[in-house]
């Protein structure tokens, strides 16, 4: 019998990247035979890191896994990478009830477009469950500290942003 690989998607804009981010990347990382970080672009967002910046500000913390890899959805849905790349499942990290239920429309949006899409929930661990993308680029632009909240080469390169 082929064993098909199982690959987990875990698609996101990562910018920037967080602890939480890496707690999921490595509890995934342990469930399927691959992972692909897919660092997406949101249209509706203006970002703090390029997508090269963000690829290798991610790489740095990931570059350990052997079964983790980067890639970049640039233009297209998430949806038909998953089609394309025959991934296993979109993988989400939810913090609360309002990740919740707006990953809920996000899976049930993606399951229209494609025979078999399925999105894995994975609670955040309660010592990430306060961050979010948009609180640590408020602190770090009013020069508070982040250390605890995103990974040390991640803090370096905001710091630099907000100088």
């Amino acid at each position: 019998m082929d064993h098909q690989p199982k690959i987990a998607l875990f698609p996101g804009t990562f910018d920037p990247l967080t602890l939480g981010h890496l707690n999921i990347i490595d509890r995934v990382s342990r469930l399927f035979d691959e992972v692909i970080v897919l660092v997406a672009v949101n249209t509706s967002k203006k970002h703090l890191f390029s997508v090269d910046e963000r690829i290798r500000l991610i790489y740095e913390n990931i570059k350990e896994y052997n079964n983790v890899r980067i890639d970049t959805l640039t233009d297209g849905l998430v949806a038909t990478y998953y089609q394309q790349h025959h991934a296993s499942t979109i993988v989400r990290g939810v913090r609360n009830s309002t990740d919740f239920d707006y990953e809920f429309t996000i899976a049930s949006g993606n399951a229209r477009q494609g025979k078999n899409i399925e999105t894995m929930i994975l609670y955040a661990a309660d010592e990430y469950r306060f961050l979010s993308s948009s609180l640590i680029k408020e602190i770090a632009y009013f020069k508070g500290d982040i250390h605890d909240m995103v990974p040390e080469n991640v803090r370096i390169a905001m710091e630099a942003k907000f100088k």
